[in-house]
């Protein structure tokens, strides 16, 4: 913004008060077309960052309705394989194998890039306190989620390989093999205890961007 001395000389206090004037209305203009400006770019960058969550939460809950039903299946069969793991193994070790590989979790890999780019961009400056607090939730959520997702693979794998590795076990093993049964089964269980709580803040996160 440009602020120019008048070209010709001020003689009276009648010219004085007209350039003053000229250049006090200069200057209102020039604030409003900044301000204007400003306003319209700060419009653009909401816009569009809840387009972005729009698109990445409605992918996440449709994705997370699948998780929710597979979990809730696996923790049953984990419960189960639980009771019946001291016959089995004694009896049947091989078919502690294959019900431990009948859990089927789909290990979705849910994104939170939407939330992590609206802390950079500083969009969420000029959002509404209750709107920020779904995207958060909803990205807190999904972020115990995917760490929970993370260790029960690691169960269902590490279950896995040992009863692979002792298809003939001894007592002991046994029960090293049942500890490792449970471990996987309270995973399994703390996903279907989450999914259904990260379900809803990413439908809540997501009535707040389509709005």
């Amino acid at each position: 913004m440009d602020i120019h001395a008048p070209h010709e000389p001020v003689h009276t206090f009648k010219d004085f008060a007209i350039h003053i004037a000229i250049v006090t209305i200069g200057i209102v203009i020039a604030l409003s077309l900044d301000g204007l400006r400003e306003t319209f770019r700060e419009h653009r960058l909401v816009h569009e960052t809840r387009e972005n969550f729009r698109v990445e939460l409605q992918h996440s809950q449709h994705e997370m309705l699948d998780e929710l039903a597979r979990v809730t299946a696996g923790h049953d069969k984990l419960e189960a394989l639980s009771n019946d793991a001291p016959t089995l193994a004694q009896q049947h070790p091989e078919q502690v194998v294959a019900r431990l590989e009948a859990v089927k979790n789909p290990y979705y890999f849910f994104s939170t890039n939407s939330w992590q780019s609206a802390l950079s961009t500083g969009a969420l400056a000029h959002m509404g306190a209750d709107e920020v607090s779904d995207y958060a939730w909803a990205a807190e959520g999904t972020r115990i989620y995917i760490g929970l997702q993370a260790q029960t693979m690691d169960a269902q794998t590490h279950a896995i390989a040992f009863w692979r590795a002792h298809p003939h076990p001894t007592p002991d093993q046994i029960t090293e093999g049942e500890e490792r049964i449970l471990l996987f089964a309270r995973d399994e269980e703390s996903l279907s205890y989450v999914a259904p709580q990260t379900q809803s803040g990413l439908k809540n996160a997501l009535d707040a961007a389509s709005r």
